[in-house]
């Protein structure tokens, strides 16, 4: 009987409720306040510190782009833990991370920044020769070159979307230690690939939009006390996006977890040391 429902499971297509998984996202950290602080604390304090070094570093002539790069390497680095957590979270609920540490890296957790890094190194590759045809085009005014290297960027930016879509299921699978193999994921998403896009885009849109909003109303400030506040609130909201991958986590559990898959007791806790 677990066979054959598996094997029709395998091949239904099961429509994702886009609207609700995206509002019961925006709701866990309101709903987990508490495990939001304890384990995203640690790593949001980290990235101020790493904000100032940079801040540091700009004003005595350090590349910005270089600096921009090392935030985005700090981000994704000291925010894994708090990835994985989140994760488990908005799965299993708080019995799944009984015994998570505030802020520590196991072979989960290795594993889930190697995704990252893979995930960021392809965009890299895809987008990055386009990018740089543009750059090239407008420092020597070559206004074809613009054009054809942006319409290549353009193109390549959709085909990492849908990739990175269809292969949203590996990083809640990894969190939860049921990873099964890329073909696995891409499997797992077909049929729903727009509903899946749609909830990834709804549920990081409030934090971008917000951010919008205050960098219009906050305006810009010469260094001093009110721009340290502002750089603050700016971090603040980049680290509240990351509760956004509640999203696509929340999809899979609805698409890849069994129905009668309980979510595991306290003593039957995911290992925060695998």
């Amino acid at each position: 009987m677990n066979k054959q429902t598996n094997s029709q499971r395998r091949f239904t297509v099961i429509e994702l409720p886009v609207f609700q998984i995206v509002a019961d996202s925006l709701g866990l950290p309101f709903k987990y306040l508490p495990e939001l602080v304890k384990y995203g604390g640690v790593p949001f304090l980290l990235m101020l510190v790493v904000s100032a070094i940079s801040f540091l570093l700009t004003r005595e002539d350090a590349s910005k782009n270089a600096m921009s790069a090392l935030m985005a390497v700090a981000h994704f680095v000291l925010f894994t833990p708090f990835s994985v957590t989140w994760s488990k979270l908005a799965i299993f609920g708080r019995p799944a991370i009984a015994t998570d540490p505030p802020f520590a890296y196991s072979r989960t957790r290795w594993l889930y920044l190697l995704a990252t890094t893979v995930m960021v190194i392809s965009l890299v590759i895809i987008a990055g020769p386009s990018f740089a045809l543009v750059r090239y085009g407008q420092r020597n005014f070559y206004n074809e070159v613009v054009m054809w290297g942006g319409m290549l960027m353009v193109a390549g930016f959709i085909l990492f979307g849908i990739g990175f879509v269809r292969l949203a299921f590996v990083f809640p699978a990894i969190a939860i230690r049921k990873y099964a193999g890329i073909l696995a994921a891409w499997n797992q998403t077909r049929g729903n690939i727009e509903r899946l896009a749609a909830i990834i885009v709804l549920s990081y849109a409030p934090y971008f939009v917000v951010r919008e909003i205050l960098d219009s109303l906050i305006g810009y400030h010469p260094p001093g006390l009110a721009a340290a506040a502002r750089g603050c609130l700016d971090m603040l909201l980049i680290a509240m996006a990351t509760t956004a991958l509640a999203g696509p986590a929340l999809a899979y559990k609805r698409i890849v977890l069994d129905e009668h898959e309980a979510a595991p007791a306290p003593s039957q806790a995911i290992p925060s040391g695998q």
